[in-house]
């Protein structure tokens, strides 16, 4: 059987670790907010910047070993930048699978409540400007996400309290599942 490498990916706030928990797959799994928690006496907040820095060099340490011994495992990100697709073409090229779980919520504004909710309990949280870079490139880097993944489950997780909403599914570069009309922030995709 070949190896896994599991993806849960979406903007701040989207809901990510509540809907899919990267520990709940069987797998060896790393969430980087967690984490940085444990390095910064368990607390989410006011992260400093060489906990964030040691934490990335221990994110890419576990999924780069991973892939070296064909070991399937579990991530969370945000998708904001080429790493995820850096290391998934290395996880391919090792004989892995790859497999996407997206969320993102109705608008940039639902996304920033919800993490200035999560701040107000204790949570992680960063400038709305820097959310906004974050959200915006996630959301552009979907588009590839499509194309590489080889099974890709996107999701609008916008009703409070109630299950995240499919609203696209692809395959192997192809979409074999679209909701009709799709989300907005899903029209580009």
């Amino acid at each position: 059987m070949r190896p896994k490498m599991i993806i849960v990916a979406g903007p701040p706030g989207g809901g990510k670790s509540t809907a899919f928990p990267v520990s709940t797959f069987g797998v060896a799994y790393f969430n980087a907010d967690d984490r940085a928690a444990d390095l910064n006496a368990g607390s989410y907040a006011a992260l400093p910047r060489a906990i964030r820095e040691r934490v990335n060099c221990e994110f890419e340490e576990f999924v780069i070993e991973r892939i070296k011994r064909r070991e399937s495992f579990a991530i969370e990100t945000t998708l904001r930048s080429d790493v995820t697709f850096e290391q998934l073409r290395l996880a391919k090229s090792a004989g892995f699978t790859a497999e996407m779980r997206y969320l993102a919520l109705q608008n940039f504004g639902m996304h920033l409540e919800r993490v200035k909710a999560r701040a107000d309990t204790g949570g992680h949280s960063a400038s709305e400007a820097t959310l906004r870079r974050i959200h915006d490139a996630s959301i552009r880097n979907l588009r590839r996400a499509v194309e590489e993944i080889d099974n890709l489950w996107v999701y609008d997780n916008s009703a409070v309290g109630g299950p995240p909403e499919l609203v696209l599914q692809a395959k192997n570069g192809r979409v074999a599942l679209r909701k009709n009309p799709p989300p907005a922030w899903l029209a580009l995709v």
